[in-house]
């Protein structure tokens, strides 16, 4: 009696630890939601009016986790600034515009994608790079500089892409001000805060269920494009999987060619696949429709399964 009461605490126990883990899992949260918004897409109206709040507070909490050391060492380099700029705006964001146009046939989704185009890369490319092996000074240099540069690029992309008809520079400033320059303010604040290991400890279960609820308002508002419209699917997962698997393996194959080293060809890959998709989304339902965030939300899989691809290529090598 004894050993089977035993063993059955120990399977209760063993439960325990995978479904914390599980509940952890950044892959696991996102596919939930992404599930979840498909089969009971019921609350995502109402999640909706949560969106600003919430990126405001990922992007705070994501912030976090940079020292103040980074916003001064970004001036003493300028090669990751140039190359990071260039590969996440230029290549990335040239490519998301020029397949956009075409492959997708409706035009709020097309505006969706340009919205992608001009936003800054993932805040998570720091944390992969780190996961990954790359070169985390790099990852940490670019990310800063490219929200810095954002708070110019991003409207004037906007406009130059969408024009003044579609949004108002004054709106779009003030969201970006919101989105970009407050959660880093408050970010300097909080790390000087006496209970900031307590916010380190768990900024991971923040930013993974704040993302959460992002997520399934999106794929929610647009649970009928996912079930009543293959077509849009299918060029909008086109779109998706040349920006991710494909370019991310064309920038490796290059950098490996011009003598890059493995730490480095893994950072110049993140960049070059990945837009913050939550700030993306964000604007789309801000000032256009929820259909111009299926982009973001039919991207989001496509960036979960290729980092686990680069997880499992990522072997020491040359």
């Amino acid at each position: 009696m004894g050993r089977v009461s035993g063993d059955y605490w120990a399977a209760l126990m063993w439960l325990r630890v995978r479904s914390v883990r599980l509940l952890s899992n950044t892959g696991f949260i996102l596919t939930l939601a992404f599930a979840l918004g498909l089969l009971v897409p019921d609350a995502a109206p109402a999640t909706g009016s949560l969106m600003t709040p919430l990126l405001a507070l990922v992007m705070t909490f994501s912030m976090l986790g940079i020292s103040a050391d980074a916003f001064t060492d970004v001036r003493r380099l300028p090669g990751p600034i140039a190359i990071s700029l260039s590969l996440n705006y230029l290549v990335l964001g040239g490519v998301i515009v020029g397949l956009s146009s075409l492959v997708v046939s409706d035009p709020e989704i097309r505006t969706g994608y340009m919205l992608l185009a001009a936003v800054p890369p993932a805040v998570a490319i720091t944390p992969f790079s780190y996961r990954l092996g790359g070169n985390t000074t790099f990852a940490v240099a670019g990310g800063v500089a490219a929200y810095l540069a954002a708070l110019a690029i991003t409207p004037l992309a906007s406009l130059l892409l969408l024009g003044t008809s579609f949004v108002s520079p004054l709106n779009l400033v003030t969201t970006l001000l919101q989105l970009i320059v407050a959660p880093v303010v408050v970010s300097r604040i909080l790390r000087r805060a006496t209970f900031f290991s307590l916010l380190e400890r768990h900024r991971g279960k923040v930013v993974n269920w704040s993302f959460f609820v992002v997520c399934y308002t999106i794929v929610g508002l647009n649970r009928s494009v996912f079930f009543g419209n293959p077509e849009t699917l299918l060029q909008a997962s086109i779109v998706a999987f040349a920006t991710t698997f494909v370019l991310g393996e064309v920038i490796d194959r290059v950098a490996r060619w011009a003598g890059a080293n493995r730490a480095d060809r893994i950072s110049f890959a993140l960049f070059g696949t990945r837009k913050n998709n939550g700030l993306a989304a964000g604007l789309a339902l801000a000032f256009f429709s929820a259909t111009a965030a299926v982009p973001a939300a039919i991207l989001t899989p496509f960036t979960i399964a290729h980092f686990f691809w680069l997880d499992l290529r990522s072997k020491p090598g040359p």
